[in-house]
C-alpha cells in the first residue's frame, strides 16, 4: 500500500470512555447506540513512517484503533516502533494490558514515558508485570528534549492536569513540512502560552472535552477541571482567523453538545472559525 509520509492519523477524538459512554442512558448515548456511524474512540493519535509507526496514548480502544492504522495506513502491531505515553488517567493507558500475557504477549514494545509516569507503571500490576515479562520496554523522556523519529520528532511538552498519579505532557510533533501540537488534556490555559505555540504550529489539536460549564448534570465540573470550548473560544477571540483555522478540538465528553450536528452549540460553533477533530483524520506532515 501506497501511503504518504510522515503523516499524523487521528485513531480517536472522545475523553477516556469513548463515545457512546459505558452506564450512560441519556440521550446524548443512545443517539449513538441507535446510529453507531456517529461513535468515536477514546483520544489517540498514530505518527506514520515510511516503514514504522508509533502511537500517542495507549487506550482500552487499542483493537480497533489498530484496525484504524491497518485500513489507513497498512501497518499491523508488528510494525509498531513505540507508544508514547501523555499521562496516568484511565484512558491514555489502560491499553497496555493488551499487549501482555493474556492477549497479545508482545516482545519489547518501546514505551516512552515521563519520570512519574514510569514510577507509576513500575509500581503497580499489571503494568510491572508486562515489564518483567519483557512486553514493554520503558525509555525515559524530558521535557522539552525531542526525540528523533526518523523523518519526524516528538517533544513533550509539560502542563497541568490534576496529576494524581503522574505528571501530564502534551506533544509537539514536527514533520518535514508541518508540524502539530497535541494537548488533549490540562486545567485550563493559564501557565501556558498557548497562543504563542498555536503560531508555531501548523496544526493544534487542543482540549475539547466539556463545551460548557452547565453540560455536567451529576458531576462536579470542578472536580474535573477543563477549559471549556467556549471558554477556548474567547481566549482565542484575538487570534486570526489563519490562527483559529489551526484549532481542532479534541478529546470530547459524550455530554459535549457538539457531538451533535443537530445542536444549538454546533450551530454557534461552525461559524466560529475554529474545528472538531473526527476519527480517522489523516494529517501529511
Amino acid at each position: 500500500m501506497s501511503r504518504e509520509t510522515p503523516s499524523v492519523l487521528v485513531v480517536g477524538t472522545a475523553q477516556d470512555g469513548g463515545y457512546p459512554q459505558i452506564g450512560c442512558g441519556a440521550v446524548c448515548c443512545e443517539r449513538v447506540r441507535q446510529h453507531p456511524e456517529y461513535r468515536r474512540l477514546p483520544a489517540s493519535l498514530a505518527l506514520i513512517g515510511e516503514d514504522k509507526f508509533y502511537m500517542i496514548d495507549c487506550t482500552p480502544s487499542l483493537g480497533e484503533q489498530l484496525l484504524q492504522i491497518e485500513t489507513s495506513a497498512g501497518f499491523t502491531m508488528d510494525d509498531c516502533a513505540g507508544i508514547f505515553l501523555t499521562h496516568a488517567h484511565f484512558g491514555h493507558y489502560s491499553g497496555l494490558p493488551l499487549l501482555g500475557l493474556e492477549v497479545m504477549h508482545r516482545q519489547g514494545i518501546p514505551v516512552y514515558v515521563m519520570p512519574e509516569m514510569e514510577k507509576f507503571l513500575r509500581n503497580n500490576a499489571p503494568f510491572s508485570q508486562l515489564i518483567s515479562l519483557g512486553n514493554i520496554q520503558l525509555l525515559s523522556l524530558n521535557e522539552y528534549i525531542p526525540v528523533p523519529l526518523g523523518t519526524m520528532s516528538i517533544t513533550p511538552l509539560p502542563v497541568q492536569h490534576r496529576n494524581e498519579f503522574s505528571e501530564t505532557v502534551g506533544f509537539s510533533i514536527k514533520g518535514k513540512e508541518k508540524s502539530i501540537l497535541y494537548i488533549p488534556d490540562i486545567d485550563s490555559w493559564e501557565g501556558i502560552d498557548i497562543c504563542q505555540l498555536i503560531k508555531e504550529h501548523e496544526v493544534a489539536l487542543l482540549d475539547g472535552t466539556f463545551y460548557d460549564r452547565k453540560e455536567l448534570k451529576n458531576r462536579k465540573i470542578s472536580k474535573i477541571p477543563h477549559p471549556t470550548i467556549r471558554e477556548s473560544m474567547n481566549k482565542f477571540a484575538a487570534l486570526n482567523s489563519g490562527e483559529k483555522r489551526k484549532i481542532h478540538f479534541t478529546h470530547l465528553n459524550h455530554t459535549n453538545p457538539l457531538l451533535d450536528a443537530n445542536s444549538e452549540a454546533y450551530n454557534h460553533f461552525s461559524s466560529s472559525g475554529f474545528n472538531l477533530t473526527i476519527d480517522g483524520l489523516l494529517i501529511h506532515i
